[in-house]
């Protein structure tokens, strides 16, 4: 029996539905229940934790790099105000010649028997600068002398036929119209005696071109033909030599654009400078505006000739020259670059105009009407308003405090503008915007020359480079 009831004892704790009589059997699987949850909270808070952390790597991450850049405070650029002499001028690029050249060349063909003039040969006018072989026009004006002297003899046959005809005329011997017969004859002997005489005058001109003098005194820049070459004049002259005329006295073309010919005049000083010589200025004056224009690729210019002195002859033709022709020019006056009457601060806010508020990087409506110098130094409005520096202290971080001056233009070279007036009134030495520019993403949030990191930063960083 007492085996038996053994036996049944996990059957009746496991159909028990009250919990009576439970056995050791029946509370092992309620002992592990526990240890099960206590796994699972730790998973959960496991879970937690890793959220919360990339939580806070992801706020880190923001902050540093969004609100770093929300908060970067750009640096101001600033040039000083200062006086000395500007000179408003139009340029242009141009090629040099000779006042005066000439192109030589041949009125007949032949082959080239001798050439006694080379490149850089400085000839006078008349010079033999060469010759052609002259054989086929020697003969040639053989032949006409013949036919000349032929054309005479007939005419002299002709002249006695007409003076016997008159005087058998006179005696009724012969018939009026043999003796116009005889008369006729005579003037046509008469006409090609002159016809003769012309055919021999051209045979010897045309020997006469077979050797070529120099038209002008001067310099010969080209020579295109060598001994034994043959020129053909049949429909244009061949170009023997190039010869200019003095090299003392040169011209510069220059093609000046459409939007700055209004600005030049006759009789204008001109500097200018070649690539041979640089550092070295040659100068000379307006002589010409020529009022054809020259249009390539819808692109008018108009040539403007400059001329200019060579005593030392440094200058060659065909060099290229840089063209400054000066309109205009002060001395000792104040003047401040033309950036600054350009440049809007950032943030006025602590401007002496607090009712203007913050600015943006836009130009307003003054700050339009003040952007006056064009190119050339043209100016379309001669006021504008500039920012000076003031004396107040700045914390690190915060932008300048920055003063508006309202300044009269005078005239500008593009780079620098003269000041009439001010006001409230500029003075020498006084620091003005013209330009900014933000400090590099590392330094966003940080002081000036110092990284992230504390260490000092590299020198000719960005915050450095933007002062």
């Amino acid at each position: 029996m007492d085996k038996s009831s053994d036996l049944s004892t996990p059957f009746t704790a496991t159909n028990d539905l009250s919990g009576n009589g439970a056995t050791k059997n029946s509370e092992a699987p309620s002992a592990k229940k526990p240890i099960v949850i206590k796994k699972r909270k730790k998973k959960t808070k496991n879970i937690i934790i890793a959220i919360a952390a990339l939580a806070i790597v992801g706020l880190g991450a923001w902050y540093f790099f969004f609100r770093g850049e929300a908060a970067q405070i750009p640096f101001i650029r600033f040039a000083v105000v200062d006086k000395g002499d500007i000179v408003k001028s139009v340029t242009a690029t141009g090629t040099l010649q000779a006042t005066t050249t000439v192109q030589v060349g041949s009125q007949v063909s032949g082959t080239i028997k001798a050439l006694h003039a080379d490149f850089n040969t400085r000839v006078t006018k008349g010079q033999l600068v060469a010759e052609l072989d002259p054989t086929f026009y020697e003969a040639s004006v053989k032949a006409a002398q013949a036919n000349f002297e032929r054309a005479k003899a007939d005419m002299e046959i002709a002249k006695r036929n007409a003076d016997r005809s008159k005087e058998l005329l006179s005696k009724d011997l012969i018939s009026k119209a043999e003796d116009d017969v005889a008369a006729t004859t005579y003037e046509t002997a008469q006409s090609t005696v002159k016809q003769m005489k012309a055919a021999l005058d051209q045979a010897q001109v045309n020997l006469s071109y077979t050797r070529i003098h120099a038209p002008i005194s001067g310099v010969v820049t080209q020579r295109s033909v060598d001994v034994g070459q043959t020129v053909a004049a049949s429909l244009n002259a061949p170009v023997l030599f190039i010869i200019a005329e003095d090299l003392q006295e040169m011209e510069v073309q220059a093609n000046v654009d459409e939007a700055d010919i209004g600005q030049v005049k006759q009789g204008e000083d001109v500097s200018f400078t070649v690539d041979a010589f640089p550092g070295e200025k040659f100068h000379g004056n307006v002589k010409m505006v020529r009022l054809n224009p020259i249009i390539q690729q819808n692109v008018v210019t108009y040539t403007v000739v400059i001329s200019a002195q060579n005593k030392e002859e440094k200058l060659f033709p065909g060099m290229t020259a840089t063209v400054t022709i000066v309109n205009s020019a002060v001395q000792d006056v104040i003047r401040v670059p033309v950036a600054a009457t350009r440049f809007t601060p950032p943030n006025l806010e602590a401007s002496a105009e607090p009712a203007q508020g913050p600015r943006s990087g836009k130009r307003d409506s003054t700050r339009a009407k003040g952007d006056s110098t064009s190119r050339g130094g043209r100016q379309r409005s001669n006021t504008a308003t500039i920012y000076r520096r003031s004396n107040k202290p700045v914390q690190p971080g915060e932008v300048p405090v920055m003063e508006p001056v309202k300044i009269k233009m005078g005239i500008s070279d593009g780079m620098l503008t003269e000041v009439l007036s001010s006001d409230p009134q500029l003075n020498l030495g006084d620091s003005i915007a013209v330009g900014s520019v933000l400090p590099a993403k590392t330094g966003a949030t940080s002081a000036p020359g110092t990284n992230p990191f504390g260490t000092p930063a590299r020198p000719g960083g960005g915050a450095a480079r933007g002062r």
